[in-house]
């Protein structure tokens, strides 16, 4: 499924994989920006993970977020799904962007949302 720093699922360009399930993989983005967590089998909206790939999808997306979190020297986190058109999903295929947090990062909180698209 990957082939050197393309991944075949997403589309993106992944600097740096983090974790992997046998379900899911992590990945930071390139440029670094985010983390994104995402199903191995290509699947379009949330809705059509089956309960093993959302177990793992959010399981995976905590225990990168704890390291993710203490690496960047964060306070908090972002987790954000864009599920369809409408919500901003501009890649299909569902992910989970992680986003280490600090006061005083974006001027306005909501913000966040353009760096996640």
């Amino acid at each position: 499924r990957l082939k050197g720093d393309q991944n075949q699922v997403t589309g993106w360009v992944l600097r740096l994989f983090l974790w992997t399930t046998q379900i899911c993989v992590c990945a930071l983005t390139l440029p670094p920006s985010d983390v994104l967590v995402c199903p191995l089998r290509p699947v379009e909206r949330f809705r059509d993970l089956c309960p093993e790939e959302v177990a793992d999808l959010f399981l995976t997306a905590q225990r990168v977020g704890n390291v993710v979190e203490k690496h960047f020297c964060g306070t908090s986190l972002t987790f954000s799904i864009q599920d369809g058109p409408e919500a901003g999903q501009t890649v299909k295929h569902v992910h989970v962007h992680v986003l280490p947090r600090r006061a005083g990062d974006f001027s306005r909180n909501d913000d966040v949302y353009e760096e996640v698209r």
